[in-house]
Protein backbone atom coordinates (compact mmCIF):
# COMPACT_ATOMS: atom_id res chain seq x y z
CA UNK A 1 0.00 0.00 0.00
CA UNK A 2 1.53 3.22 -1.02
CA UNK A 3 0.41 6.33 0.48
CA UNK A 4 0.47 9.66 -0.85
CA UNK A 5 2.28 13.35 0.89
CA UNK A 6 2.72 16.21 -0.26
CA UNK A 7 6.74 15.83 -1.45
CA UNK A 8 6.80 12.09 -1.34
CA UNK A 9 5.28 8.61 -2.02
CA UNK A 10 6.00 6.59 1.25
CA UNK A 11 5.69 2.68 1.22
CA UNK A 12 3.67 2.21 4.19
CA UNK A 13 5.65 -1.14 5.20
CA UNK A 14 7.74 -1.50 8.54
CA UNK A 15 9.22 1.98 8.92
CA UNK A 16 12.77 2.11 8.51
CA UNK A 17 14.97 2.50 11.49
CA UNK A 18 17.93 5.18 11.12
CA UNK A 19 21.27 3.63 10.87
CA UNK A 20 22.53 6.07 13.89
CA UNK A 21 25.60 7.30 12.27
CA UNK A 22 27.10 10.05 14.22
CA UNK A 23 28.93 11.91 11.66
CA UNK A 24 25.48 11.93 9.37
CA UNK A 25 23.54 13.16 12.12
CA UNK A 26 26.16 16.20 12.32
CA UNK A 27 24.66 17.33 8.93
CA UNK A 28 21.51 18.67 10.60
CA UNK A 29 23.03 19.00 13.99
CA UNK A 30 25.87 20.60 13.57
CA UNK A 31 26.38 23.85 16.07
CA UNK A 32 29.96 25.45 14.48
CA UNK A 33 28.68 28.06 11.99
CA UNK A 34 32.40 28.61 11.18
CA UNK A 35 31.59 26.02 9.11
CA UNK A 36 30.76 27.29 5.79
CA UNK A 37 29.85 24.33 3.17
CA UNK A 38 28.04 26.72 0.89
CA UNK A 39 25.02 24.85 0.66
CA UNK A 40 21.26 25.37 1.64
CA UNK A 41 19.48 22.59 3.44
CA UNK A 42 17.76 21.46 0.45
CA UNK A 43 20.59 20.85 -1.37
CA UNK A 44 22.40 19.14 1.61
CA UNK A 45 19.24 17.01 1.83
CA UNK A 46 19.24 16.16 -1.96
CA UNK A 47 22.66 14.90 -1.75
CA UNK A 48 21.58 12.60 0.81
CA UNK A 49 18.76 11.50 -0.92
CA UNK A 50 20.90 10.85 -4.20
CA UNK A 51 23.75 9.19 -2.16
CA UNK A 52 21.11 6.91 -0.19
CA UNK A 53 19.34 6.10 -3.93
CA UNK A 54 23.02 5.10 -5.13
CA UNK A 55 23.69 3.24 -2.01
CA UNK A 56 20.38 0.89 -2.68
CA UNK A 57 20.17 1.31 -6.05
CA UNK A 58 22.45 -1.50 -7.30
CA UNK A 59 21.54 -3.79 -4.55
CA UNK A 60 24.87 -4.21 -2.62
CA UNK A 61 25.78 -2.32 0.55
CA UNK A 62 29.42 -2.10 1.32
CA UNK A 63 30.75 -0.99 4.24
CA UNK A 64 33.25 1.14 2.23
CA UNK A 65 30.09 3.00 0.84
CA UNK A 66 28.61 3.78 4.36
CA UNK A 67 32.26 5.59 4.70
CA UNK A 68 32.13 7.65 2.00
CA UNK A 69 28.91 8.76 2.87
CA UNK A 70 29.63 9.40 6.89
CA UNK A 71 33.17 11.13 5.62
CA UNK A 72 31.00 13.35 2.92
CA UNK A 73 28.62 14.90 5.20
CA UNK A 74 30.75 15.51 8.22
CA UNK A 75 32.10 18.41 6.09
CA UNK A 76 28.45 19.56 5.95
CA UNK A 77 27.05 22.77 7.94
CA UNK A 78 23.69 21.60 8.54
CA UNK A 79 20.51 23.62 9.76
CA UNK A 80 20.30 22.85 13.54
CA UNK A 81 16.75 23.26 13.51
CA UNK A 82 16.06 19.92 11.84
CA UNK A 83 16.11 16.68 12.98
CA UNK A 84 18.62 14.30 10.91
CA UNK A 85 17.25 10.98 12.26
CA UNK A 86 13.85 11.49 11.21
CA UNK A 87 15.00 13.02 7.50
CA UNK A 88 17.52 10.08 7.77
CA UNK A 89 14.56 7.44 7.59
CA UNK A 90 12.82 8.77 5.17
CA UNK A 91 15.61 9.64 3.26
CA UNK A 92 16.48 5.76 3.26
CA UNK A 93 13.03 4.97 2.56
CA UNK A 94 12.63 7.07 -0.09
CA UNK A 95 15.51 5.58 -1.80
CA UNK A 96 14.48 1.58 -1.25
CA UNK A 97 11.65 2.73 -2.47
CA UNK A 98 12.68 4.07 -5.53
CA UNK A 99 14.35 1.24 -6.34
CA UNK A 100 11.35 -0.78 -6.58
CA UNK A 101 8.75 1.74 -8.21
CA UNK A 102 9.60 2.96 -11.80
CA UNK A 103 7.25 5.83 -11.74
CA UNK A 104 8.05 6.86 -7.52
CA UNK A 105 11.97 6.90 -9.18
CA UNK A 106 11.41 9.18 -11.41
CA UNK A 107 9.52 11.53 -9.18
CA UNK A 108 12.49 10.83 -6.81
CA UNK A 109 15.45 11.63 -8.91
CA UNK A 110 13.42 14.72 -10.62
CA UNK A 111 12.99 15.92 -6.79
CA UNK A 112 16.85 15.66 -6.32
CA UNK A 113 17.59 17.43 -9.89
CA UNK A 114 15.26 20.24 -8.74
CA UNK A 115 17.14 20.73 -5.13
CA UNK A 116 20.69 20.65 -7.04
CA UNK A 117 20.17 23.65 -8.79
CA UNK A 118 23.91 24.98 -9.11
CA UNK A 119 26.66 23.52 -11.37
CA UNK A 120 28.79 23.43 -8.34
CA UNK A 121 26.27 21.45 -6.26
CA UNK A 122 26.13 19.11 -9.07
CA UNK A 123 29.61 18.67 -9.63
CA UNK A 124 29.96 18.21 -5.85
CA UNK A 125 27.44 15.51 -5.56
CA UNK A 126 28.55 13.79 -9.11
CA UNK A 127 32.26 13.34 -7.38
CA UNK A 128 30.49 11.97 -4.13
CA UNK A 129 28.66 9.18 -6.11
CA UNK A 130 31.74 8.62 -8.17
CA UNK A 131 34.24 8.23 -4.93
CA UNK A 132 30.64 5.76 -3.42
CA UNK A 133 30.50 3.72 -6.53
CA UNK A 134 34.40 2.84 -6.49
CA UNK A 135 34.58 2.53 -2.86
CA UNK A 136 34.01 -0.95 -2.41
CA UNK A 137 36.48 -1.56 -5.65
CA UNK A 138 33.84 -3.82 -7.86
CA UNK A 139 32.66 -2.17 -10.82
CA UNK A 140 29.69 -3.40 -12.15
CA UNK A 141 26.88 -2.85 -14.75
CA UNK A 142 24.30 -1.65 -12.63
CA UNK A 143 26.41 1.14 -10.76
CA UNK A 144 27.65 1.84 -14.33
CA UNK A 145 23.74 2.30 -15.26
CA UNK A 146 23.17 4.29 -12.00
CA UNK A 147 26.12 6.70 -12.93
CA UNK A 148 24.73 7.02 -16.16
CA UNK A 149 21.34 7.91 -14.96
CA UNK A 150 22.64 10.30 -12.32
CA UNK A 151 24.86 12.12 -15.00
CA UNK A 152 21.74 12.27 -17.21
CA UNK A 153 19.89 13.88 -14.61
CA UNK A 154 22.23 16.73 -14.44
CA UNK A 155 22.29 17.34 -17.98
Amino acid sequence: MVRKTRNYNYKSARPVQPTGSTSLFKLFKSKDASIADGLAQPQREAIVDLLHYCLYADGHIAVAEGKVIDSFVTTLNGDPNTGFSNYEAKSISNARFAREDDEFRGEFLESIRLRINSESVRKTALGVVRELMASDGVKTDAEEAILATVRKLFV
